[in-house]
């Protein structure tokens, strides 16, 4: 799942949908550990999701995300 969120973040960068401060908060995730990150929603500046197994490494890339001047960040988890 981490690969195919990459792989359709890349789309949307060649689409230009994405902007730069979406690109540099999901390069930060994927720095920070995240298994994959894109961008969601319509673009250009809105949100992002990271994939993030493990309480750790959430809060890892969280504060990575923060770091990296992100708006707001939310946290949650499936199952």
């Amino acid at each position: 799942l981490g690969g195919l969120l990459d792989d359709n973040h890349k789309l949307c960068q060649e689409l230009t949908v994405s902007c730069k401060e979406l690109d540099d908060l999901v390069a930060a995730a994927r720095s920070a550990g995240a298994v994959g990150a894109k961008m969601s929603g319509t673009g250009r500046g809105g949100l992002m999701l990271a994939l993030t197994p493990g309480k750790e490494l959430q809060d890892k890339v969280a504060a990575a995300l923060s770091a990296a001047g992100a708006q707001h960040v939310w946290k949650t988890t499936i199952g």
